[in-house]
């Protein structure tokens, strides 16, 4: 899956920034987090994720990721997609990994207050305001049955 928005930078020249984002699963739950106002694409409903740090694979910053922003540990289930989206600032890799709580399934206060994160049923999903390279993993949720 890819989109594509160009604003006259010639795409292969523009740097490849890699993103690794946690689909965090728990039966029909799904965690959903709001960027910060200031942030780009600012006031976004999404999933926790981040740009992989150098030498990090693509698993570990999801982990890693999933961790700082919402206070859980999870693993890695699998690897769902990736999107590519392209921009004037630069090419973006946005990988999404489904991901299990390996603990509590509690949200920690922080998360919940600074970012808002918390768990939503994955049907209401549809509600909420996703950035473009989103929105066929967010269908995808929504069409998907419930593990038991």
């Amino acid at each position: 899956m890819t989109s594509a928005a160009t604003g006259g930078a010639e795409p292969a020249s523009l740097p490849v920034r890699e993103i690794a984002v946690a689909l965090i699963l728990d039966g029909d739950r799904v965690v959903v987090a709001r960027r910060a106002a200031a942030q780009h694409l600012g006031g976004h409903d999404e999933f926790p994720g981040g740009h992989r740090e150098p030498g990090e694979s693509l698993e570990q910053c999801c982990v890693r990721e999933a961790r700082e922003e919402t206070g859980l540990e999870v693993r890695i289930v699998g690897r769902v997609a990736t999107a590519e989206h392209v921009d004037a600032r630069r090419r973006l890799a946005v990988h999404f990994f489904e991901c299990a709580c390996t603990g509590s399934r509690e949200i920690s206060a922080a998360a919940q207050a600074g970012r808002g994160a918390r768990w939503i049923e994955r049907a209401r999903l549809a509600e909420l305001d996703f950035p473009p390279a989103n929105a066929a993993v967010v269908r995808a949720l929504i069409a998907r049955r419930a593990s038991p």
